[in-house]
């Protein structure tokens, strides 16, 4: 046929098709029958649409203008470029042999995907990971299951899954593998229980004597254990007899170092008690004070609280107003005096307390001298009763807290000078609540 090419195509097109090309189905560009064929519509050239995409973006990367590349007429992409789909009905309808090696069959083109999909002789690479081997296909299947190095198989010991290619290296690992006892005892032991095996089982392992408790320095082995002890028998009672000496003395001072601790504990619980009743204190430190007494003198609101503390299982905080008139003479003179007050507050052991509160309450202002021998501490106290005109003060709470009780006229402003009561700008004032009998402090 005038115009038309024969078999075999251009080297790297796989398809060899059984009849000539015509010259008008190749592409200008490759050379090679069309595939998706595309048609210029001023000029009527035909190309692979791959062809000519790769055409357009080279011109497009040197920013030229798109143009046919057998006569360079100028194009524009979507208006004269068609798809020629009565040529590529031709094309695929075209005989061709099988690319494969060997293979007898032939067909249309537009069947090669469905054979080569099932072609035997096609050239197929190996479906297990990592591994890089081709072969024909009907030779896959006993690559992959019997030769292939990167086939997964099963540990016959621990059932884990590993490549055969790492088999060495798995068993060398495998926790289930048996290994024959390092002491050569005859006895095939799993790798994860050699250490028990040695060190609880193996017959051949050096142990201590089971009377080493008593005395016995022997070391045998596992296996040797019964005959010591029944030759050993004299050796084993004269060490017991030894032991149960020796045991008798420790006991005897053991005994009498627990009778002097039970002294001493006596002693200690006395001494707790003594400290519960007599040293039940609490101290409040109050700094900036000369700042706050400065307020209070000029008529500013000052009054200030403790922190809330237990003592004697009671809540109770402290309140004081640095400037209260404490006098009942109306000729002396006013807000003259620091006052101080206990105030009882709603406990956590109010209902295991008993109720009113009677206890002493001891108020000391703390001199300051280095010298403690030299101190002249400022010393009040007040004892919690029944009567009337204390009753909402020491009776047991029912709101956050009562009214406060204690003295208006603690200290003097006067007085607050003549000592070191104020050092560094700070007073320490200390509370002590013992039960009402015992007066000393």
């Amino acid at each position: 046929m005038a115009g038309a090419r024969a078999t075999p195509l251009p080297s790297g097109y796989d398809d060899v098709f059984v009849n000539a090309v015509e010259e008008d189905l190749l592409c200008a560009i490759c050379h090679l029958p069309l595939k998706e064929a595309v048609q210029t519509g001023n000029c009527g050239h035909r190309f692979c649409r791959l062809c000519l995409n790769e055409h357009f973006r080279r011109l497009e990367l040197n920013r030229e203008p798109l143009n046919c590349p057998v006569d360079r007429n100028r194009l524009i992409r979507r208006r004269d470029i068609f798809s020629d789909k009565a040529t590529e009905r031709k094309i695929l309808s075209f005989i061709i042999k099988c690319p494969s090696e060997g293979c007898q069959w032939s067909g249309e083109l537009r069947s090669k995907t469905n054979h080569l999909a099932s072609c035997s002789l096609k050239i197929v690479s190996c479906t297990n990971d990592n591994c890089s081997e081709t072969m024909t296909r009907n030779n896959l299947q006993k690559h992959v299951t019997t030769t292939c190095r990167w086939r997964i198989l099963r540990c016959n010991f621990c059932s884990a899954s590993h490549p055969e290619c790492k088999k060495e290296a798995h068993l060398a690992d495998c926790k289930k593998f048996p290994l024959r006892c390092s002491q050569n005892c005859g006895a095939f032991i799993l790798r994860e229980k050699i250490s028990t095996h040695i060190k609880e089982e193996c017959p051949l392992t050096i142990i201590s004597c089971p009377y080493e408790h008593i005395g016995c320095t022997a070391k045998i082995q596992r296996k040797n254990v019964e005959p010591h002890v029944q030759t050993s028998v004299e050796d084993h009672l004269d060490l017991a007899c030894v032991k149960l000496s020796d045991g008798q003395k420790k006991f005897e001072e053991t005994t009498r170092k627990l009778t002097k601790l039970e002294e001493r504990v006596n002693h200690l619980e006395k001494n707790i008690q003594c400290s519960e009743e007599c040293c039940n204190s609490f101290t409040w430190r109050i700094s900036n004070f000369r700042e706050v007494l400065r307020k209070a003198i000029s008529g500013e609101k000052t009054d200030i609280e403790s922190t809330p503390f237990y003592r004697s299982g009671y809540k109770c905080k402290l309140h004081m107003n640095p400037n209260e008139d404490g006098s009942e003479d109306e000729d002396e003179d006013e807000d003259t005096y620091l006052s101080i007050y206990i105030i009882i507050m709603k406990g956590e052991y109010d209902a295991a307390l008993t109720w009113p509160f009677q206890k002493k309450v001891i108020f000391t202002l703390i001199d300051q001298q280095e010298n403690a021998n030299n101190r002249e501490n400022i010393v009040v106290s007040l004892t919690g009763t029944s009567g009337p005109e204390s009753c909402e003060s020491f009776a047991r709470p029912v709101t956050d807290q009562n009214i406060g009780w204690g003295f208006g006229n603690f200290v003097s402003h006067e007085k607050l000078g003549e000592r070191r009561y104020i050092v560094d700008d700070t007073i320490f004032i200390q509370v002590r609540i013992t039960s009402p009998a015992l007066m000393h402090y």
